[in-house]
């Protein structure tokens, strides 16, 4: 819905789960082709905060910041995806923490859009070379009005128009993310667990088509009817 709005407590709710994210832990659920507790699935998270609601074209954003040592594919997305998952209700947090673990959780993947790679941090080259009279220090000091202008103008508005036209993030929501499942199994295991969830949504769709189908026959029949009127008026004798 466009035009649902951020209560007094909703980023805080979200930031409040998007903490459990920070340090180190194993992201082989974030991923693919990674084994619990595999050392190169462990990743460090320094910041993961949602800013500030702020309206565009109709529509309220948040800007997600998350800041760490590195990534790995599909991880953002994923982080993502949990945290709006546990905000909404969909699962708890005993899922975000059982993701760490030794069971698979399929974890739901955010859409695409709007992901982009904000800054290249050098802390520890700038903390050991940077002042030391002959290297300068690596950064984007004194040119964040221009970058964040730039991110304004041409990203930040790509991103809001694309998203007004395609609504990726909001089918994401309202048609994908309810019939996820969240149950622990064996991580060789390729069987999903019933939701009940699920299937009351799939139900919900399926009595909505053959409501649509049943609509669509009877709409038919009464253009038919109407067809044959006609013709027996017209073929009236004079």
């Amino acid at each position: 819905n466009e035009g649902w709005r951020c209560g007094p407590d909703t980023i805080t709710d979200v930031n409040n789960v998007f903490k459990h994210y920070l340090g180190v832990h194993y992201y082989h659920n974030y991923t693919s082709g990674k084994l619990p507790m595999e050392p190169s699935s462990q990743r460090y998270i320094m910041e993961f905060e949602a800013g500030q609601p702020f309206e565009r074209q109709g529509m309220e954003w948040s800007v997600v910041r998350v800041k760490g040592q590195s990534f790995m594919l599909h991880q953002i997305r994923k982080m993502v995806g949990l945290g709006i998952s546990i905000v909404r209700g969909h699962t708890s947090l005993k899922t975000l923490d059982e993701a760490w673990g030794m069971k698979r959780i399929d974890i739901p993947r955010a859409p695409g859009l709007g992901l982009m790679l904000d800054q290249i941090h050098y802390d520890r080259y700038n903390k050991r070379f940077a002042g030391d009279g002959v290297h300068e220090g690596l950064g984007w000091e004194g040119q964040m009005d221009v970058v964040e202008k730039f991110k304004d103008d041409f990203i930040f508005s790509d991103i809001i128009e694309t998203e007004g036209k395609e609504k990726s993030m909001m089918t994401w929501m309202g048609d994908v993310l309810p019939l996820h499942t969240f149950t622990p199994r064996h991580f060789e295991s390729d069987v999903h667990e019933p939701s009940p969830l699920r299937g009351a949504s799939l139900k919900a769709k399926r009595e909505e088509k053959e409501m649509k189908n049943a609509n669509s026959k009877e709409n038919q029949a009464a253009i038919n009817v109407d067809i044959v009127d006609q013709a027996v008026v017209e073929n009236v004798p004079a």
